[in-house]
């Protein structure tokens, strides 16, 4: 493993190998200070969007079936009410936007919504069905005006950046004072990343090139100029799945077999028919392994480490633009 130096939230040197990933030829390096988990070796700008290929998101942007589908739209109206009562209206954005659902809620709500993407394909359905102002830039170069925002959204999309530092310190400039950045990442100090480790659903290696915790996403937001007002360790759009199929991964099954029976069609990379016999036992372990997900989803909550985290935080040094 190449040395993967210091510590990108603390700084700290005492960064070591963790264990490899199920995804040949990486492993994940954790500092033993803080926390932080980092993939090693990170993708180069160069290569990473071949693993984003187009079923990735699916054709249309459309990447489960219909129940799920709506139940994903369920759960960007949970988020918009969440941000309503800690951002005054004003111009947000979404910072990896998808289909623009959570933009497309808060611009109803009397928000003046913008996104970035990281392409056409991504951004296809904001900008052609929903009629949203997204650009398909780097963020780091986007073409906002500074000191506007009143919020800014990282969700799930920090830990897809190379150099998530420079995308909080990014986040700080383009706010008003006291705007706020809201970030939710998957929790590598929760219960089911301890539990599962290599095996973890919420690992997803190489997409993720860093892996947070509590402590480091503290650590990470404080040192950019944020201070952190919220802090929630219960998802149910995320936390029970990842248990679930980080159950299934660690029996043996094919990685991530139940989220490609999930997905539509257009969006798997697996052929089902060829694993009839685990498509089989996924079912009948399914009345068992349910159960026991949401009930440790309960569990972890109370315990504060829970399978993802969300953080919110207001821009230090000005006055709260909350209600």
């Amino acid at each position: 493993m190449t040395k993967p130096g210091r510590c990108e939230a603390c700084g700290g040197e005492r960064v070591s190998k963790a264990f490899d990933a199920d995804e040949p030829g990486f492993c994940v390096a954790r500092c033993r200070d803080c926390g932080l988990g980092r993939t090693c070796p990170d993708v180069p700008d160069s290569d990473i969007l071949a693993y984003y290929p187009q079923t990735y998101y699916g054709r249309g942007n459309v990447r489960f079936n219909r129940l799920f589908e709506a139940m994903t739209r369920l759960f960007q109206r949970r988020r918009a009410r969440v941000l309503v009562r800690l951002v005054a209206p004003g111009p947000v954005l979404d910072v990896g936007c998808g289909r623009g659902f959570l933009l497309k809620y808060l611009q109803g709500l009397g928000y003046e919504p913008h996104g970035v993407e990281l392409s056409d394909l991504a951004a296809a359905h904001a900008r052609q069905r929903l009629g949203l102002d997204v650009q398909t830039d780097d963020f780091l170069q986007s073409r906002h005006e500074a000191g506007r925002l009143r919020a800014v959204v990282f969700w799930h999309t920090l830990e897809h950046f190379r150099r998530p530092q420079a995308a909080l310190a990014r986040a700080r400039e383009l706010l008003a004072p006291g705007g706020f950045v809201a970030v939710a990442v998957p929790n590598s100090e929760s219960l089911q990343a301890r539990l599962f480790g290599r095996h973890w659903f919420h690992l997803d290696v190489p997409r993720h090139y860093f892996h947070f915790g509590t402590r480091s996403l503290r650590s990470l937001l404080e040192a950019e100029g944020f201070r952190v007002v919220k802090l929630d360790h219960f998802c149910f759009e995320q936390n029970p799945y990842g248990w679930l199929q980080s159950f299934y991964n660690a029996l043996g099954f094919t990685p991530n077999l139940l989220y490609a029976l999930l997905k539509n069609e257009s969006a798997r990379t697996m052929r089902l028919r060829r694993h009839p016999v685990q498509l089989a036992l996924t079912a009948l372990l399914l009345p068992v392994l349910l159960p026991a997900s949401l009930a440790l989803t309960l569990l972890e909550a109370t315990l504060r480490a829970g399978g993802t985290i969300e953080a919110y935080a207001v821009k230090a040094g000005g006055a709260s633009g909350n209600r």
